[in-house]
């Protein structure tokens, strides 16, 4: 009689720690991701990549000026989850991006050599900023999740990549001379651009881009996530920091133009004179690089809130 009760004792013991196992086993699942909707918003500093500012990656972060003036970009997302390693986003992001040649400023001043790149670059002191309005549409990649069986599957902490498509708008801004106050350039047409015959065309404020990212998030409990994420835009135009080509005649500004707007292009097109750096350039010298488009990107601290919207895991065959 005691022998049966024990053996009917270690019965349900087993069947109490299967049930226990399996729960655990399906809410361990459920914790690191489920299949359904996320609700998010991300915001952080953002930066131009163009032709105005330093040439190299490391100088553009490691310049003593580059904290003077900082821009931000943030916006809100929702995030579809497919499968724990695979989620679509699609986002909506406004702010501004910014560049100025001063970032060239400690090696300009060391530099013994005026034609070293950061010197001229330096010497044609122009500034440039933008005001962006984003919406995108992005894959995630999350590859430690590619298979759940996988223990690393159920770490908190998880890597991910994402890549995409977006389509944006932009206000581009400049400063006059030796002012510090920004107009906007977009009808100044600094390089002629859009003025006919022998000059570049006009270009458009609508553009698309292409996001690029890579980040790191962590799992804060069944709902919450928290993460860091860095995302580069590629996009197809070159004018983002109003320069792209060649310098032009200042008369060319009082045939298209009336003479107010006239007088604001030719201070902003070109201010290193005024700087008592270099001297006035002349119609065809270079402004800037036609050859490289401009590009932004953004270090964004982001958040989200996981609604479970289904648990099924229809990648797991039965």
């Amino acid at each position: 009689m005691r022998a049966k009760s024990i053996r009917h004792l270690i019965i349900i013991f087993m069947a109490v720690f299967t049930a226990t196992s399996s729960v655990a086993q399906d809410a361990s699942r459920i914790y690191i991701e489920p299949t359904g909707w996320s609700l998010g918003t991300s915001f952080g500093l953002s930066d131009m990549w163009g032709d105005v500012g330093t040439k190299s990656f490391l100088d553009h972060y490691t310049n003593s000026k580059y904290f003077d003036k900082v821009a931000l970009l943030g916006g809100l997302f929702g995030r579809y989850t497919v499968h724990p390693a695979l989620s679509v986003r699609m986002s909506l992001n406004a702010g501004a991006i910014y560049a100025t040649d001063e970032w060239n400023y400690d090696k300009a001043i060391i530099s013994d050599n005026q034609g070293t790149d950061a010197y001229q670059r330096y010497a044609r002191g122009q500034n440039a900023k933008s005001n962006i309005l984003e919406g995108s549409l992005l894959l995630e990649l999350t590859p430690l999740r590619l298979n759940p069986e996988k223990k690393r599957a159920y770490r908190k902490g998880q890597p991910y990549l994402g890549a995409g498509i977006g389509y944006f708008h932009f206000t581009p801004y400049s400063s006059p001379g030796l002012s510090t106050k920004f107009v906007e350039i977009y009808d100044l047409h600094l390089e002629g651009d859009g003025f006919g015959d022998g000059f570049p065309p006009a270009y458009k404020l609508w553009q698309v881009c292409f996001p690029l990212a890579i980040g790191w998030r962590w799992d804060i409990g069944q709902h919450l996530n928290i993460g860091v994420e860095y995302m580069y835009r590629v996009t197809l135009n070159d004018y983002l920091d109003g320069v792209s080509g060649k310098y032009i005649d200042n008369k060319e500004y009082a045939k298209h133009m009336g003479p107010s707007e006239a007088a604001t292009a030719i201070q902003v097109a070109d201010k290193g004179y005024l700087k008592r750096l270099q001297q006035p350039n002349v119609a065809g010298n270079m402004r800037g690089n036609p050859g490289n488009n401009d590009a932004y990107s953004s270090l964004n601290v982001t958040f989200y809130y996981k609604v479970f919207t289904r648990s099924k895991q229809w990648w797991k065959v039965f």
